[in-house]
């Protein structure tokens, strides 16, 4: 079995790059192999990646999108030369993460893939791929793209262009569904049941779509002893809330948590944000019951989730926020806003949800949250979102597909 990831970047130690690992395993044990191919980076690349595009192709795709909102119709002859490297591999799967990314010609990949008869799984990552430029339609409130994108909203936008002279996202939509929604052997996972909700109310309604939850390496993410308070000074009557996101922007509820530091009793809970940026680490640096960092090393966050009484999640859109899982693994119990995908994530049983942007719900039941016993509960929980499991699931996706 030979198999094609594609994804706009490679870390070997994040989610994708360790389904990529275990993948290419797999692979070589049947006599076959697997490739990564990425979007054109200056950044250090890995050995073995297939880079596609340049400097100059990567550069002008971007500039129709950031000038125009134009994206997926541009990168001609990089995607050209990809495509016959692709005719070297002779690929029995080509499994499809986030490609919309100003790097390939969708076009140019859907006639191969079809020509070819070639198996494509895509997972969703966000709703970019239904859309004609938003991963976040929900947070938006736009619901033009179960029909045809004819503007976008000025409000609300996350991934818009820099500088938009005009948008043209409508064009975007709609040769997305003349090239995507033409695959012929195009199978989509979904890592929730609410993207798949979405996939169902898209051109791609037509499609298979399964869902394959994402998973975490219990591994890393597990009880153990953790000196926090003492390092930090932290005393046993506190209550520890933490919060990690990458960035924390307003995408992540920022606004809401600088509310609760605000008007939660210093007396009562110590605040840690992981994640912040570095006007916010500058301002909370006199604030007494505030640790707030730009980023920390994995022990140090695995430690962190070890000591924290509550994992405060005000995340406004999140496909399957697989850090509800870390937290819940290390046993932290939850209390989140209802984003999206976010509720399949929390043990309903030991976490709490509230509805989105509802801050006097989110304040009540961190005010009120029940510590007894929801330790274990949040372990047992997690554990069934095993991250060997998910690349297996995977596996046996592939294989049926042959």
């Amino acid at each position: 079995m030979k198999v094609v990831y594609i994804h706009s970047s490679y870390r070997p130690n994040d989610l994708i790059g360790n389904w990529f690992e275990e993948t290419k395993k797999y692979c070589k044990s049947t006599g076959g192999d697997a490739y990564f191919v990425i979007k054109f980076t200056h950044k250090e690349t890995q050995p073995n990646d297939i880079v596609v595009g340049g400097s100059v192709s990567c550069g002008i795709h971007a500039r129709m999108f950031h000038y125009l909102g134009l994206q997926d119709m541009f990168s001609y002859f990089a995607t050209r030369k990809l495509l016959k490297q692709l005719d070297e591999i002779k690929p029995d799967i080509i499994h499809c993460h986030v490609i919309n990314d100003c790097f390939l010609h969708m076009g140019l990949f859907t006639s191969y893939v079809n020509k070819r008869n070639i198996n494509v799984v895509w997972t969703f990552h966000d709703a970019r791929v239904l859309t004609g430029m938003c991963p976040c339609p929900i947070y938006t409130g736009c619901n033009q793209w179960k029909t045809n994108c004819k503007h976008c909203p000025q409000e609300n936008r996350f991934l818009a262009p820099a500088h938009e002279i005009i948008n043209l996202s409508n064009w975007v939509h709609r040769y997305r569904k003349h090239t995507i929604g033409h695959i012929k052997h195009l199978t989509i996972v979904t890592p929730s049941k609410w993207m798949a909700g979405l996939v169902n109310e898209s051109y791609l309604k037509q499609n298979r779509c399964i869902v394959i939850n994402n998973g975490i390496n219990h591994n890393v993410f597990k009880k153990v002893q953790s000196d926090i308070r003492i390092k930090h000074g932290i005393t046993e009557e506190k209550k520890i809330l933490l919060t990690v996101g990458n960035p924390i922007g307003e995408l992540k509820g920022r606004k809401y948590l600088h509310r609760l530091i605000s008007e939660l009793p210093q007396e009562r809970y110590e605040f840690v944000m992981v994640g912040c940026n570095e006007t916010d680490v500058e301002k909370y640096k006199q604030v007494r019951n505030v640790l707030a960092f730009p980023r920390i090393n994995r022990d140090e966050l695995i430690a962190f989730y070890n000591a924290a009484d509550l994992f405060v999640n005000t995340t406004l859109a999140d496909n399957f926020p697989t850090v509800n899982l870390e937290a819940q693994a290390c046993g932290c119990p939850i209390v989140a806003f209802d984003s999206d995908g976010t509720p399949e994530t929390i043990d309903p049983k030991c976490g709490k949800v509230v509805p989105r942007k509802n801050y006097e719900a989110l304040k009540q039941a961190i005010l009120n949250f029940n510590y007894d016993g929801n330790r274990e509960a949040a372990i047992s929980f997690a554990s069934q979102f095993d991250q060997q499991k998910c690349i297996e699931q995977y596996i046996k996706l592939y294989k049926e597909l042959l």
